[in-house]
């Protein structure tokens, strides 16, 4: 792989997790440096062990991951679009977000499934670990970059915009989720 097509699939990857976290932390309010880094840490790396496990098994799983990763993305991401939603409908200020560590390990691993099957085309595309390690550490750094600028968008817009942002939010993890269906 060329070093500009490393950088195209770790931007692709880190795509859902940039739209995920800015939609989850509508409900975080102000949010320091130390959170924001934190927060995008644990999308960073849920994403790039995913990329790397799925390289490792290769041949074994694919046909599974590629199967269910759709609705196991559309469940989780339901759920807390849905929690969200109705969170901001009752002006209830302890909606779904980012801050509790269990919806934090799920909306990462909710948009790091496709990581997988990504992974697992890797090893099936014959790449060799000096290059899969470089494709998990840039998805790494790109995940973690991109998940810390939708943190600061979205809890901004949170600020700014209150329930109607968390409901927005809502519905934006949801079509996330649906995304394999429609299109």
């Amino acid at each position: 792989m060329s070093f500009v097509e490393i950088v195209l699939l770790a931007l692709s990857l880190s795509a859902d997790s940039f739209v995920v976290s800015m939609g989850g932390s509508v409900t975080l309010g102000r949010v320091s440096p130390w959170k924001t880094l934190q927060v995008a840490a644990v999308f960073g790396a849920v994403q790039a062990a995913c990329l790397f496990a799925g390289w490792i098994s290769g041949y074994s799983i694919v046909a599974y991951i590629s199967k269910a990763a759709p609705y196991i993305a559309l469940a989780v991401l339901s759920y807390l679009g849905i929690s969200m939603i109705a969170a901001g409908v009752r002006n209830v200020s302890d909606s779904v977000n980012l801050s509790g560590f269990r919806n934090l390990i799920l909306a990462a691993a909710a948009t790091s499934v496709d990581a997988i099957a990504v992974g697992v085309s890797l090893a099936m595309g014959d790449t060799e670990c000096p290059d899969a390690l470089l494709v998990t550490g840039l998805t790494l750094v790109v995940t973690v970059l991109a998940s810390s600028l939708g943190i600061t968008l979205g809890s901004a817009s949170g600020r700014i915009f209150g329930n109607a942002a968390r409901i927005a939010g809502g519905i934006v993890l949801i079509f996330i989720g649906l995304r394999p269906f429609i299109w």
